[in-house]
């Protein structure tokens, strides 16, 4: 593989155009498959929609998932807009998540059920109870003052969160111009990733 100066998101479109219809991501367990153009077409939704609720380039976007299909997509997503996708131990306990909410200063964080013993929509409910009662997208934590969307990885609903399903949907509504407009304004030295062990 050659090194290039393209960004992420460049660089995958690159083998988009060029393997657009070959198989990109399998998951058998879930009998799931993307070509490289399918799945493009859902990372940009995706990103599209994280625009729509105001995540943007810099913003600090926390992934609270095992290795799940929309895990990958959350990364390419937030990669195209610029935002920092900020990987979340799964086997971390709530004072350990809080931890990391607060240092990376997270504006919105996607998780998925949980693992193991952890139930993650409980644990974001006891740490956030604001979720109960604020508006999708308009979150004012008293605990994580940045904090502003919780995204729900799935098509289950939870109060006070959006859930992929929603996302995808708003990101229908942003044009591709401003995808693009945004995509434009990225450097290949910019922080996409912030990693926690």
């Amino acid at each position: 593989m050659v090194f290039t100066e393209d960004t992420i998101g460049e660089f995958f479109e690159k083998q988009v155009e060029r393997y657009a219809d070959k198989e990109f991501i399998v998951y058998p367990d879930r009998d799931l498959r993307f070509t490289y153009r399918e799945f493009n077409e859902r990372v940009n939704l995706l990103a599209k929609g994280l625009l729509s609720i105001g995540i943007g380039k810099g913003d600090h976007v926390g992934i609270w998932a095992t290795n799940v299909p929309d895990w990958l997509t959350f990364l390419f997503a937030t990669a195209k807009i610029g935002a920092v996708l900020v990987t979340v131990n799964t086997a971390y306990k709530s004072h350990e998540l809080e931890y990391v909410m607060k240092q990376s200063d997270m504006k919105a964080i996607a998780i998925i059920d949980g693992f193991r013993d952890v139930d993650y929509v409980q644990t974001l409910y006891e740490l956030v109870p604001e979720l109960r009662t604020h508006e999708r997208g308009h979150l004012r934590s008293e605990r994580f003052p940045e904090l502003r969307s919780v995204i729900y990885i799935g098509a289950q609903k939870h109060r006070g969160m959006y859930n992929t399903n929603e996302l995808m949907l708003l990101g229908k509504h942003v044009p591709d111009t401003e995808l693009r407009a945004v995509m434009s304004t990225l450097k290949n030295t910019d922080v996409i990733n912030m990693q926690y062990t």
